[in-house]
């Protein structure tokens, strides 16, 4: 190249050089000037991260809330948003720590429920059914040792969909080999709006956004940060309340139908266990809600349990009070449907086996 060319070359760098520099400057003023514009409207929401007691706003709009992570609790006095004393292990859940690969020959149970499977008033981990199963099928009783996990993914407040959701989000990459699916007779309905309502009150006025979403406190800071990202639109994963609507058995059958495809592209099975209405195990109106789900089972190919007859016959034994209330079963009520569920876990092991040699 000749002497020419090269002074053309380097005479050009710094021509580029201020037009970069220049152009950033530009960015620079016209970001300070959304910044100020956007601070003297007051536009921006004040926004705070949605955290009362065990529960957090969730960025997924499916779960709307979600458990807090390693949350330990272990207060006297009323369990108001705490549902439970102790630690929560690092997912939120009522459960010991898990690891994520199974160990190889484990049998792997993933329980989704709300706070009858979180074992609401049920002092002890231990005494809640999924700890219970655990140990009935791992052959506490028979003395011969089986390996076998029960991983609870329970949160009290939820409904079918969101369970689901759950099971999307967080339980399928344990490889679960059978999802048991605890129905209660209110999973029809809208989330828990005392939840919802109370994460809300929780952000003392300001927006509440999930506590990822302000981790970055120098982001935050930005009024036009929190425009672009919170100010619009109004939604309930943004923290507004969920939609006001009819209780609809369309949140039980469509989620069913998805958990149906997660089976099959995940390889397990899926037992619902629907527990009873205490007060009246057989009361007609919820007679027929256990005929409706035991059809919702038999056309997807779950197995299925109706644990009306174990809580009749829990009822033989003298002195067990099997119910806290409508829903939620005591410590004995908790001991009656474990029995159950190990037999019926067993029965649908056994039946999978011998389709399999078929």
């Amino acid at each position: 190249m000749t002497p020419r060319g090269l002074k053309s070359r380097a005479s050009r760098r710094p021509r580029l050089a201020g037009r970069v520099a220049a152009a950033a400057l530009g960015a620079v003023a016209a970001l300070a000037c959304g910044e100020l514009l956007v601070r003297a409207t007051g536009r921006a929401p004040e926004v705070a991260p949605a955290r009362r007691g065990r529960f957090q706003l969730s960025a997924n709009p499916r779960l709307l809330f979600e458990p807090v992570p390693g949350l330990a609790y272990d207060a006297a006095g009323p369990l108001r948003f705490y549902e439970w004393r102790g630690r929560s292990n690092s997912l939120g859940f009522r459960d010991r720590e898990r690891s994520v690969e199974k160990p190889r020959g484990t049998y792997r149970i993933a329980v989704l429920g709300d706070s009858i499977a979180a074992g609401y008033r049920i002092e002890e981990r231990e005494l809640a059914f999924p700890a219970l199963l655990e140990r009935h099928l791992a052959g506490g009783r028979s003395g011969r040792q089986a390996a076998v996990e029960v991983l609870n993914f329970a949160v009290t407040g939820y409904n079918t969909e969101q369970e689901v959701e759950i099971l999307r989000q967080r339980a399928v990459r344990f490889a679960p080999d059978l999802v048991l699916l605890a129905y209660c007779h209110n999973d029809h309905r809208p989330p828990d709006q005392r939840i919802v309502a109370a994460l809300g009150e929780a952000a003392a006025g300001r927006r509440p956004v999930p506590p990822a979403a302000v981790a970055d406190r120098a982001l935050t800071w930005s009024a036009l940060y929190r425009l672009a990202r919170w100010g619009w639109p109004e939604d309930a994963a943004a923290g507004g309340t969920a939609p006001a609507a009819a209780e609809s058995w369309e949140r039980v059958e469509r989620p069913l139908v998805d958990l149906a495809a997660l089976s099959r592209r995940h390889r397990f099975e899926v037992l619902l266990a629907v527990f009873p209405y205490l007060p009246r195990l057989y009361e007609p109106r919820h007679a027929a809600a256990h005929a409706r789900l035991a059809a919702l089972a038999h056309r997807h190919g779950f197995h299925h349990l109706d644990l009306r007859p174990a809580f009749r016959d829990c009822r033989a034994e003298p002195g067990a009070k099997l119910g806290f209330d409508r829903y939620h079963p005591t410590a004995a009520g908790h001991a009656c449907a474990a029995e159950a569920l190990a037999e019926a876990v067993t029965a649908a092991r056994s039946r999978s086996r011998t389709a399999r040699r078929e």
